[in-house]
Order: structure tokens, then C-alpha cells, then sequence
């Protein structure tokens, strides 16, 4: 994408301010994910040029580790036997070595030959195995004084596991040279520094690692003044090695990691707490061990169907780093419908013409379903977080007056540019009570900030347990919603 138009796109979100000082900018589509940087600045203008200070270095290094784009360095190195690295490529696929020693082969910058063999076609285990095996014992050289990378064959570098959190630690520092506090955040790996909106520090909470909905619980919140935090899981939702795959490879294997897990790891720098999140999603407890050991501070969770491990639990006393889990609700919570049926809603953004007004900022919306008495049975999504703006979905706001503070801290979201956003219902109310089947209306409401209004509605029929899907087409200024039934 041309600088311009980076610039344009930062430029159309550069005035929301989310708390006094601290100015929201997005990006839907940055390195194959979604992009918020959060910037704490004297006045829009700075906070403008430290965010445009993150996505010129976010486009330098994606030109390096890109291996999408034949033209990028680590595409040049893939394509050679040896290679003069710049001091990005070569700090990244040193570090890459060096986690692959400490966690015993459960991290590996090497894999680019078995990814593309399993983009490609499903392999078989053993021919997986097989090259794990040559590409594992293979003698990659680094001469530090040179930089010089040495690639023998069948190694072929992906670095995508490391490079994403060493983007992100490199467009903090970016940004930190104008600003007194900021927050990358690209697809959930996350580093922030200087003064946050949480009493000085940044908080960033925690949802239900093995859920893929945007309205998943909040287990809790880590809190940190410098630092990062990474996810790493295989979720309900993943396809696993019984003839489909994971996106997980676990590189002593070749195959995909087939359980059911999710790591949440924080630490010092976003690249430190990508390699450890992987490590403690794939290798065993000996691999972790010695990776936590070479991170000092590092803390994080393990959440699988049993429950939660934590890892290095008193890391907290070292770095400045906290969690804090969310109480469970103290209602009957019970699923509404049977046999794991669930509703799942995914709502779309309208799309934002930056051609037409280059300050348009994306609508606050509400999603919500009600009774055939009208009556709201479950607010489902908040996009917004600004109470104010919030108020202007007059018809969800009246519906739920006594309540609306409580759903807004709960359950808003941040504004995206142009984003998908993708929720559940299972039959529960607002209360955490089981609703009866029967005929519902979702209703989605949407405003902006100049004034736009739209209220839609779609009947839907949740009578019976069966497979079904509707729709309500995009629209230029409420966007669209789109419904499916379906087992869980």
C-alpha cells in the first residue's frame, strides 16, 4: 500500500480519543491482521505522528521478513546458500536459533519447507515426520561479526512466529520517541510503554483463550507498565490432524498440535512473549522450564478444557507486571439450548469511503435480540466505548436504561475501521438465565459522530434446534449481519 494512503487511512481514526490524552488510531489489514495502536501525546497531532512513526516501521520491516513477497530479504536469503543479513533479519533468526535450543526443537524459525508442503496438501505422518527430522538436524551457521547467515538445505526460514513481536517492539520504540505513552497491537500481541490510562500503567484483559468470539468472558486483565503480552492457542474451533489441519505445527513432529490449549504469556519485550507462548503451547514442561528460565519476569497461563496452569506465577515480584482474575457471575448460568446449539452472529462494519470524508470515523453500534414483546432479551455487541457517543443508539439506549452502564463496561468494544466482529447467543438472557424457543428479533443499530442514524431489524426463528442461516445484506451506513445455527 502506498505511504499516502498508510497515512489516510491512520489520519481517519487520528481524532477519537479514548481517556484525556490518549488518541485511538486502526488499520484493518496490517501484516494479514488487525492493527490499534493507542498513543498518549500532548495533542492529536503528536499522537498522529507517533502513530505514522509505528506504520512507516511496521512497512520497513514487513519488507524483511515478508516471505510473501519475493522481493523481501528473507526471501533473498531463502533463495540463497549464504547471505550478508541486515541487523533486523539477523537479530530475528539468531533469536530464532536460540529459542529452538533452550526449548528443544518446540520453536523453530526453520520451517518454511513443511509449511508449504502443508499449505499445499495434506501430508502423510511419516513423510512429516521425515522432514522435521532433516530440516531439525540441519547446520544453519551465523557469524555474528559478519552477519552472514549460512542455509543449507532443507531449511527454509519462517519467521512469522518471532517477526510479528519484533515488529511490534520496534514500532513501540518508533512511537515512544514522540509520545509519553503508546500500545501496538496487531492481531492480540501486544507491547506498551510509558504513562497508560489505568492509573499510570496499561491493562489488557483476558478473554476466553479457547473461545473465537468477539463476546467471549473476560477471564481477567494483566496490568503493565513496559512489557508485552502474546497468545498462542489450538481452540474448539481449529482443524486438527484427523484428516484436517491445525495452524499450529510442532516442529519435532511435522504435525499439526492436535490438543485443546491456549498460552497467555507476558514479558518484556512482544518477540520474547510470542517464542515463550509457543513454546508453552507446543513443548513440554521441561522445554517450558528452561525458556521461563531465560526470561527473566516472564509470567503467563495455560488454559485448557480442565482448567488453568500458571507458569511462573511469582514473575510479577520481578517485572512490573500484575494479573488479576475476573470473579466467576454469581448467577445461574446454565446454556439455554441443548446439545450444544449455538447462534452465531457475525456483524460487519459498513465500509469507510476515505474519499469522501478522510475524518469519517466507523459507527457506534449496538446488536441486540428481543421477545416477541419487544423486549431486549440479550445485548450481544457494543462497538464503541465512549458512553456519549453510545447514547446516540437511542432505541437500544431507552430499552435498557438502569442497565446500559454496566453492559457498556462489560461488553464494548473498540471501533474498527472496517472490521468483522463475530459473537455467539446460546439462549441466555442478560441475567445469565435460559430463554424459551421461540421467535426473536435482532436488531442492530448503528451512529456515527456526525449525526448518521440506522435502525434494521431480522426475524429469526429459534423454535426448534436445527441447522439455518439468514442474513441481512451490507448496508453503505449500518453494515450487514449475518446468522447461523449450529452446533458447538
Amino acid at each position: 500500500m502506498p505511504a499516502i494512503e498508510t497515512l489516510s487511512l491512520l489520519q481517519g481514526a487520528a481524532a477519537r480519543t479514548v481517556a484525556g490524552d490518549v488518541y485511538a488510531f486502526h488499520d484493518p489489514c496490517v501484516l494479514g491482521a488487525y492493527l490499534n495502536i493507542l498513543v498518549r501525546a500532548t495533542g492529536q497531532a503528536e499522537a498522529f505522528e507517533a502513530a505514522c512513526r509505528v506504520r512507516r516501521e511496521i512497512d520497513r520491516l514487513d519488507a524483511v521478513f515478508n516471505w510473501r513477497d519475493p522481493t523481501s530479504e528473507i526471501s533473498r536469503l531463502n533463495a540463497s546458500a549464504s547471505w550478508a543479513a541486515s541487523l533486523d533479519l539477523f537479530a530475528v533468526v539468531a533469536a530464532a536459533e536460540r529459542w529452538r535450543a533452550l526449548s528443544d526443537n518446540a520453536i523453530s524459525g526453520r520451517l518454511g519447507r513443511l509449511l508449504a508442503a502443508w499449505r499445499n496438501a495434506a501430508m502423510a505422518s511419516a513423510d512429516a515426520a521425515c522432514l522435521a527430522a532433516q530440516i531439525a538436524r540441519a547446520d544453519v551457521g551465523l557469524d555474528a561479526a559478519t552477519r552472514n547467515i549460512t542455509r543449507p538445505e532443507p531449511v527454509q526460514f519462517d519467521l512469522d512466529a518471532l517477526a510479528k513481536g519484533y515488529i511490534i517492539d520496534r514500532a513501540l520504540d518508533a512511537a515512544m520517541t514522540s509520545a509519553t505513552g503508546a500500545m501496538v497491537d496487531i492481531g492480540g500481541d501486544i507491547a506498551c510503554a510509558g504513562q497508560g490510562p489505568h492509573d499510570g500503567a496499561w491493562q489488557i484483559a483476558l478473554p476466553d483463550p479457547l473461545s473465537t468470539f468477539d463476546n467471549a468472558r473476560v477471564h481477567g486483565a494483566f496490568t503493565l507498565a513496559r512489557g508485552a503480552v502474546a497468545t498462542s492457542g489450538c481452540g474448539p474451533r481449529d482443524l486438527h490432524a484427523s484428516g484436517k489441519r491445525s495452524a499450529t505445527i510442532d516442529p519435532r513432529t511435522g504435525w499439526p498440535v492436535a490438543h485443546r490449549r491456549s498460552a497467555t504469556i507476558a514479558a518484556r519485550t512482544a518477540m520474547e512473549a510470542d517464542a515463550l507462548a509457543t513454546i508453552a503451547l507446543v513443548g513440554n514442561e521441561a522445554a517450558v522450564r528452561a525458556s521461563l528460565k531465560a526470561s527473566p519476569g516472564a509470567m503467563g497461563r495455560i488454559t485448557h478444557p480442565a482448567g488453568v496452569d500458571w507458569l511462573n506465577p511469582d514473575a510479577p515480584h520481578i517485572l512490573p507486571i500484575s494479573y488479576e482474575e475476573t470473579p466467576e457471575p454469581q448467577d445461574d448460568y446454565r446454556s439455554g439450548w441443548p446439545d450444544g446449539w449455538i447462534a452465531t452472529v457475525t456483524f460487519t462494519a459498513p465500509p469507510k469511503d476515505m474519499r469522501r470524508a478522510i475524518a469519517l470515523r466507523s459507527p457506534y453500534v449496538a446488536v441486540w435480540i428481543s421477545d416477541a414483546e419487544r423486549k431486549t432479551v440479550r445485548t450481544l455487541l457494543l462497538v464503541g466505548t465512549i458512553k456519549e457517543w453510545q447514547e446516540y443508539n437511542h432505541i437500544w439506549w431507552r430499552l435498557n436504561r438502569g442497565s446500559t452502564e454496566k453492559l457498556l463496561n462489560g461488553r464494548s468494544l473498540s471501533t474498527r475501521g472496517s472490521g468483522t466482529y463475530k459473537v455467539y447467543w446460546d439462549g441466555i438472557d442478560d441475567a445469565g438465565k435460559p430463554v424459551k424457543p421461540g421467535k426473536y428479533t435482532l436488531h442492530v443499530e448503528t451512529s456515527r459522530e456526525r449525526g448518521e442514524h440506522t435502525h434494521r431489524q431480522l426475524e429469526v426463528d429459534f423454535s426448534t434446534m436445527r441447522l439455518f442461516d439468514a442474513e441481512m445484506p451490507i448496508d453503505p451506513e449500518s453494515g450487514g449481519l449475518q446468522v447461523s445455527m449450529s452446533k458447538f
